[in-house]
């Protein structure tokens, strides 16, 4: 089946559990075409009055501030976006397709965006609420906030957890959205650069653009330490940063984050959200209980809703309540809790098969091994490596379970669960 994840940071569509898209929701809008994506993003700090970031938040027909050729408004830019997505994974004229959307997408809106599909030949079979079918995955019971952050702005869905997954209210927090982190970001290196290099390049259109392109690769990539290289009038500087000085920067966003959640809670993260550098720790040391989905939750529960659900005969509902992924298991079992599969780059390996295949040479290399006991996987580190999970160092046998990641020096792996049913 297809399923598509409409929040604009990263809009992913899905054959069953294989990601054939994942971009940005930005487009640069030139005279006689539209850059959209990841091609944006590298064109964005080049063409900042042509690049368009506001219109799969908005979705209406507001016009644009910069025309092109067949774009006028912001949904002109979702059905060409639309086009852009079906065009390059190749997904067939009117495929039903599962399409989940941020909590606060309003009814206009949705009404809005299945004419568009439409008019693109794609069809909406299931309308849901991405924090509820995401939050499905994960077995918590009672109250708990999901949290995650669309391009402009974060959005945070109360849920309540008993045997199904239902929101009961949501807000948002437009000082925690992408942009706003990344400008932070972006004007915290180029402060380095004049301190250690004397060159600013925010004065350069070109070079911020190289500042920009770098700073979110590195971050996606959650490495602790990153180099930041650029190169302009045959000259190349490069200054080393820290994950800790873009935390810094972030601080008061965070602050107001922790003053919307409130008292110390139950709080689930998009694998979006969870790589906002610092924002993991704050919550933490804020008395919130966290957990972190993992990349392909959304779809998992894709997966699990169209099995167990006959299609209405009354056309596409919004749903925003699912039926909890752990609402099989037995009492008192955590079997159906533990992960199923080991995510390391874009390969997801079969948790026995990780197991069982372990050797001395491959445990020096990775500095730590995954064994299974009576109450689940646990990870063992090496006393040579330093091994961390979920941003914390370990130094003895610790406990995982589905969304947690390990670190080592150069690799990550985060413990997923697929889910399977039918």
């Amino acid at each position: 089946m297809w399923s598509l994840e409409l929040n604009d940071t990263e809009i992913s569509l899905a054959q069953d559990l294989d990601i054939v898209y994942r971009q940005p929701g930005v487009a640069v809008v030139f005279e006689d075409r539209v850059a959209f994506g990841d091609d944006a993003f590298k064109q964005a700090r080049l063409h900042p009055r042509q690049t368009q970031t506001h219109y799969w938040q908005r979705l209406n027909a507001e016009p644009i501030t910069v025309s092109g050729r067949a774009i006028n408004n912001h949904a002109d830019l979702v059905y060409q976006h639309l086009l852009e997505i079906k065009r390059l994974s190749k997904l067939p004229d009117n495929e039903p397709v599962f399409v989940a959307v941020p909590s606060n997408t309003d009814p206009e809106q949705l009404s809005l965006l299945l004419g568009i599909a439409n008019e693109a030949s794609i069809q909406i079979s299931t309308l849901a609420d991405l924090a509820v079918a995401t939050a499905s995955t994960v077995a918590i019971p009672g109250r708990c906030t999901f949290l995650d952050n669309g391009f402009h702005r974060s959005v945070l869905t109360r849920l309540e957890t008993n045997g199904s997954v239902t929101r009961t209210s949501y807000s948002e927090m437009p000082e925690t959205g992408f942009q706003s982190l990344i400008e932070g970001w972006v004007d915290a290196v180029a402060d380095l650069f004049v301190q250690e290099t004397r060159f600013d390049p925010l004065r350069i259109a070109e070079t911020e653009q190289q500042v920009f392109n770098q700073v979110l690769k590195n971050v996606a990539s959650c490495e602790d330490e990153f180099l930041v290289d650029i190169s302009h009038a045959g000259q190349s500087r490069r200054v080393t940063v820290n994950r800790s000085l873009l935390a810094t920067k972030s601080r008061q966003r965070f602050d107001a984050l922790l003053l919307q959640i409130g008292d110390p809670m139950t709080v689930v993260l998009s694998h979006r959200i969870a790589r906002v550098p610092g924002l993991t720790e704050v919550l933490r040391e804020a008395g919130h209980e966290t957990h972190l989905t993992e990349p392909l939750a959304i779809f998992s529960a894709a997966i699990a809703h169209e099995n167990d659900s006959a299609q209405s005969e009354s056309g596409v509902t919004f749903i925003t309540q699912f039926a909890s992924t752990d609402c099989q298991n037995e009492p008192g079992s955590d079997r159906g809790r533990r992960p199923t599969h080991v995510l390391h780059g874009t390969e997801a390996i079969s948790l026995s098969d990780f197991v069982s295949d372990q050797n001395q040479s491959s445990n020096d290399v990775r500095g730590f091994r995954i064994e299974l006991d009576e109450s689940g996987y646990r990870v063992l580190p090496n006393a040579e490596t330093e091994i961390k999970i979920n941003d914390v160092a370990i130094d003895s046998s610790t406990g995982v379970g589905p969304g947690d990641v390990i670190r080592n020096d150069s690799e990550e792996f985060q413990l997923i669960r697929v889910i399977q049913r039918g």
